[in-house]
């Protein structure tokens, strides 16, 4: 891990969360590049940290004692139960530190080695070049854009649609049997 992550702890998100996450959400950067409303309030956050739906995995980034990143995978159900979208904020204060690549590789490492998901998908805006060089590092490819698909500061912006596909994991067979 780079020195400037040392201290990074990775974690499942819980209930206790909720202030911080709710603060963090709220940043002008954090609302810039994803699709949140601002001031949201913190029973918001609260409810959506309460929701224990199997189907939903949250990791926060934690540094020190400062909760500085979350991604989410939102596991499909039914004939969608291979795939899941994927939504990831990092503070404003920490971005391009590596808060967001340990957040995808998590993410990455649950979704293939844990739910042998096949299909990971997300959107983002085409001018986050930060964000999509990130998303590209960890396999997600450009499948096309949403054109005037968000609203941000009052003007419709085009969006690039990523996916990420893995084969399924092999089988394995236990020992003396055919």
């Amino acid at each position: 891990m780079p020195d400037d992550l040392a201290g990074l702890v990775l974690r499942a998100a819980d209930i206790g969360d909720a202030d911080a996450l709710n603060r963090l959400t709220n940043l002008p950067g954090v609302r810039y590049g994803t699709l949140r409303m601002p001031f949201t309030p913190l029973s918001a956050t609260r409810t959506m940290l309460a929701n224990e739906d199997p189907n939903v995995h949250r990791i926060v980034a934690i540094m020190g004692c400062k909760l500085v990143g979350i991604v989410t995978l939102f596991r499909g159900v039914d004939r969608t139960a291979h795939k899941a979208g994927i939504g990831i904020c990092v503070h404003d204060a920490f971005t391009g530190r590596g808060v967001g690549n340990a957040l995808m590789a998590a993410a990455t490492d649950l979704a293939d080695n844990w739910l042998g998901l096949r299909r990971l998908e997300l959107d983002v805006s085409v001018d986050n070049a930060a964000a999509i060089h990130l998303y590209e590092k960890h396999g997600f490819e450009h499948e096309g854009v949403k054109r005037a698909d968000s609203l941000r500061g009052g003007i419709l912006e085009d969006v690039l649609m990523m996916g990420r596909l893995r084969d399924a994991p092999p089988r394995q067979s236990p020992e003396g049997v055919r």
